[in-house]
């Protein structure tokens, strides 16, 4: 994990306030836990961005500050996991809780800013006393209207503004225009109710001692019927938002402009699209949720929203724009987050939600991102609510898929079993088929699998997104390198290739090359598949994929195992059981990854002797920079051993294999069970070895082998 010093950009300049900072600053000096309790509106967050500012420019915190806002979190229980995603720690557990933070931040100096705890504050509290008893150099700064009451809080009150200094330069600031101001006296110093108030007309004069309540209330009676109901319609949004969510939820947007003229509304600007961004106060939203009649129906207009949006990028997703898309989801998962929930609990939109959550993984946004974790919660919930039995079947199998894809069987068996007994369409139901191939791909390593794929992929062709059609032709193309013969996978492997060379997606282009390396590992010169394999890794990483980075690692280490680079090969053992570990892919679980996988450490452990643990350690203490760095360097070729000579009748390694086999008398079922292949396919390679080297018989293809072998030719 990288924790970098990313703080909020402000639209606004940032008056007064020298005597809270200064007192906020010198107890993060000596203190591991500050809170800054106020009222809303008074700028606890404006002051905690301020000083975590002033943290990051004289770098005091040698990790950074990072600041986590809350307040578009409604779920207690996603806070661990909204908390990681914000800091961009990978969390594909599929058990909610805080082992994968502490896990990130134990070794971390770092000032974690959480920003608006009052509505979440027992699970806020629990978060915090067990991430500061656990993570040492850890320290937080808080904001809420009421202190955390955690052991060695210390706490900020965070007062009004002077009405002679600050309040006065604050109002003349915000009301730039505005000629009559109303007397700064009046105002009760909540920096939030100077803003508003300089958004009032001119001519409305405020009595003495007016409350930030008063102040709401007095903008809502100055606003036209259009702008209240403008108001009230957008309190429904949970986070900040575009103005083709605002156009869906509150469809007319003329009194937008004079919303944000009056402070009700702050604009500020995407960094992902440079279109203009719209969000409320959390005290304002708050006021215009008591505006709103009925919230049912922009409730309901939110939901549709953002499941039109999903399924936008669902269609968008393996496209040139898939970077852009990935962002803007990014940029939206509070909201769209909130819309599952929001869905999965309203009678009636049950099954829109549930769909929403299994179109977020099909956009592999939660699978780049590393947030499967929230993927899986989400779908839990959903298989929670949903009985209808054709979408249910879906469900399960969807989430029977993603556990397979993570190697977490203990979890996908049961929920595949589940699905087979409810009604499908046997037709387009392509999920539930797609589930049955991976359990015989990783769990039996049968080549049965591979026809199974094949049909799928026809169906994914007539029923499916191409996205979800290449997944699919990805783990055929897989399956068939790992279980059938070479020239069966050189078939698809080229096929693949070529797709994923004219498709112009960077992601398809990196796995392509992936199945290249897997092939020239699996039936072809090793010497071939590092750099093929250390393209595909840089591909990803360029593109912040968290998730494909582990099968790059697998397959570097299983290649330097083959190339004698012994000391790289233990190394990248090590480092990958560190990376399954993070992003919770558990290779063993796979039977065909972990035949190889175990081969390559058993080479490796006879090769290094006593020197295996030391190494393979010094590997798994890497940082993941650290390891992906190492990952792409090329093997230099001292650490190499002395390439083997070609085989007797330029055979294959599998074929000069399978010949010794017959010279051994083996039949072909005996040879397929050796070689985990099917005797069918046995039998095939020994009739394609016999027309290769022109030889009648296996009698005569046993004789060849015994001369080959006492020639030297092995």
């Amino acid at each position: 994990m990288t924790v970098r010093g990313t703080m909020p950009a402000q639209t606004t300049t940032f008056i007064g306030r020298r005597a809270v900072l200064a007192e906020t600053e010198a107890l993060l000096g000596k203190a591991r836990l500050v809170t800054l309790v106020g009222p809303g509106g008074v700028g606890k967050t404006r002051i905690a961005v301020e000083t975590g500012r002033a943290a990051a420019r004289a770098a005091v915190f040698q990790h950074g500050v990072r600041v986590v806002p809350l307040a578009g979190l409604r779920d207690p229980a996603l806070l661990a996991r909204a908390v990681a995603a914000q800091l961009g720690i990978v969390d594909n557990s599929p058990v909610a809780g805080l082992g994968r933070l502490v896990e990130s931040l134990y070794d971390k100096h770092l000032l974690l800013v959480l920003d608006n705890c009052e509505h979440l504050l027992e699970a806020v509290r629990h978060l915090v006393h067990h991430l500061l008893r656990d993570c040492e150099g850890l320290t937080i700064l808080a904001t809420s209207r009421d202190q955390l009451g955690v052991y060695g809080e210390h706490l900020v009150r965070v007062p009004p503004m002077s009405a002679d200094d600050d309040a006065a330069l604050l109002l003349l600031e915000r009301a730039e225009a505005v000629h009559d101001l109303p007397d700064v006296a009046a105002l009760d110093g909540l920096p939030l109710t100077i803003e508003l108030a300089a958004g009032l007309s001119p001519v409305d004069q405020l009595e003495q001692h007016v409350t930030l309540e008063q102040v709401l209330e007095r903008s809502a009676s100055r606003c036209t019927d259009q702008e209240r109901r403008l108001w009230a319609a957008l309190s429904v949004f949970p986070a900040d938002f575009d103005m083709a969510a605002a156009e869906a939820v509150a469809g007319e947007l003329e009194p937008l402009p004079a919303l944000v003229r009056k402070s009700i509304v702050v604009a500020t600007i995407s960094q992902v699209t440079g279109l203009t961004r719209y969000r409320l106060h959390s005290t304002v939203s708050q006021f215009g949720a008591r505006l709103l009649m009925d919230a049912d129906e922009p409730l309901r207009r939110y939901v549709l929203h953002y499941s039109s949006f999903v399924d936008e990028a669902t269609r968008s997703w393996f496209s040139p724009d898939d970077a852009l898309w990935t962002a803007r989801l990014r940029e939206e998962w509070p909201n769209v987050r909130a819309a599952i929930g929001q869905a999965l609990a309203t009678p009636g939109l049950a099954e829109v939600g549930t769909v929403m959550a299994m179109n977020v993984q099909r956009t592999r946004f939660t699978l780049f991102a590393g947030m499967l974790g929230e993927a899986r919660d989400l779908l839990a919930a959903a298989r929670e609510v949903i009985t209808e039995p054709r979408l249910r079947t879906s469900l399960l199998a969807h989430c029977a898929y993603l556990a397979q894809a993570q190697g977490d069987m203990s979890a996908a068996i049961p929920l595949m079993h589940e699905a087979r007994t409810l009604p499908r369409r046997p037709v387009t139901d392509v999920q539930l088929l797609l589930v049955e191939a991976t359990h015989l791909f990783f769990v039996e390593g049968s080549p049965d699998c591979v026809p199974l794929y094949a049909h799928v992929v026809e169906l994914c062709r007539r029923y499916a997104s191409p996205g979800d059609t290449y997944i699919t032709e990805l783990m055929h193309a897989m399956a068939t390198c790992f279980l059938l013969d070479a020239e069966a996978a050189n078939k698809v492997t080229t096929s693949l290739s070529r797709l994923a060379e004219s498709n112009g997606v960077e992601w398809s282009h990196a796995w392509g090359l992936w199945h290249q390396a897997l092939y020239e590992l699996l039936h072809g010169d090793p010497a071939q598949v590092h750099p093929l394999a250390v393209e595909s890794l840089r591909i990803q990483l360029t593109l912040g994929d968290t998730w494909s980075p582990a099968y790059g690692l697998w397959l570097l280490a299983c290649t330097c195992a083959e190339l004698g680079a012994y000391d790289r090969a233990a190394r990248l053992l090590g480092a990958l059981r560190s990376q399954e570990r993070v992003s919770r892919i558990s290779f063993a679980s796979m039977s065909p990854f972990h035949k190889l996988l175990e081969r390559a450490d058993r080479t490796v452990r006879r090769a290094l002797g006593d020197d295996y643990p030391v190494i393979t350690t010094l590997g798994a203490d890497l940082r993941y920079e650290q390891v992906m760095e190492f990952a792409l360097e090329p093997v230099p070729d001292s650490e190499r051993r002395p390439a083997k000579p070609a085989l007797p009748g330029g055979l294959t390694r599998q074929e000069f294999t399978i010949a010794g086999l017959v010279a051994e008398g083996l039949t072909s079922r005996q040879i397929g069970a050796r070689l985990f292949i099917s005797p069918r396919t046995a039998d095939r390679q020994v009739v394609n070895i016999r027309a290769k080297l022109g030889l009648p018989n296996r009698v005569s293809l046993a004789a060849w082998h015994r001369s080959a072998t006492d020639t030297g030719g092995r």
